[in-house]
């Protein structure tokens, strides 16, 4: 069994790889829309027939295993009420979302404690909620 610095030597090696980027955007995305799916109390096989698609293909989105345009996360992210907002950090903030789905919800007072990640346009993340950040240091 690799111990931790082997791992984390293979994940630092892994970092250097653009296909390590895609895959974790892709899977970022999958986990987002998830989030999105459930906050909107919507089924996979709803979601299928907002889009006109199958079931089988929302699964497939939900593994990572699509290769998705601009145009297909924006059909994704409405149809489960959202918006899609792409955005490119710094290299050394790795952690930092690639995009988001806003649904422009204000927070409740349990998320306003957790982080916050504001974008360029003062929009900012609280876990599946969004809202304009005025509005939460308003509130807070």
């Amino acid at each position: 069994m690799p111990t931790k610095s082997k791992l984390a030597a293979l994940l630092d090696i892994a970092k250097k790889r653009e296909s390590y980027w895609v895959e974790k955007a892709k899977i970022g995305f999958a986990v987002a829309l998830e989030r999105r799916r459930k906050s909107a109390n919507i089924s996979n096989a709803q979601l299928a027939e907002k889009l006109g698609t199958s079931p089988a293909y929302i699964s497939k989105v939900f593994r990572g295993d699509t290769n998705f345009t601009i145009e297909t996360m924006v059909k994704l992210a409405r149809a489960t009420g959202g918006t899609l907002q792409l955005e490119i950090a710094d290299d050394v903030v790795q952690s930092a979302p690639v995009f988001v789905l806003h649904n422009y919800r204000k927070p409740s007072v349990t998320q306003q404690a957790q982080s916050v990640v504001v974008s360029d346009d003062g929009y900012c993340a609280n876990g599946t909620e969004w809202g304009r950040f005025a509005d939460l240091r308003a509130a807070a």
